[in-house]
């Protein structure tokens, strides 16, 4: 009986600080490695990067092609750019022309 009392009684005094160890590991490591832990953060800010890099080289293609639109647009018509997009349409070329092919993504 003695053994079971004193055991009892050390549990008391040991179980707080246990409980509160665990709960401390379990929401430290939760919030490095969780699903929206420290980790988690850093890697979306990567993605996020990527992301807005591959929206700026969008945005730079498009305005490319809408200034290459605007060139053949009736009211500001380019000889040029006219000529470019038939040979281009018509896969066309004149003698001692060099064709240099562009891959597309």
């Amino acid at each position: 009986m003695r053994v079971i009392s004193e055991l009892r009684r050390r549990m008391r005094h040991v179980l707080p600080p246990l409980v509160w160890l665990v709960l401390t590991f379990y929401f430290g490591w939760h919030a490095v490695n969780g699903e929206r832990g420290l980790r988690r953060m850093f890697e979306l800010k990567q993605e996020i990067a990527v992301a807005k890099q591959v929206a700026d080289e969008i945005a730079l293609r498009r305005a490319e092609m809408e200034q290459k639109v605007q060139m053949l647009s009736p009211q500001s018509i380019d000889a040029d750019m006219l000529e470019e997009s038939a040979r281009s349409l018509l896969n066309m070329g004149q003698d001692g022309d060099y064709i240099i092919l562009e891959s597309v993504e």
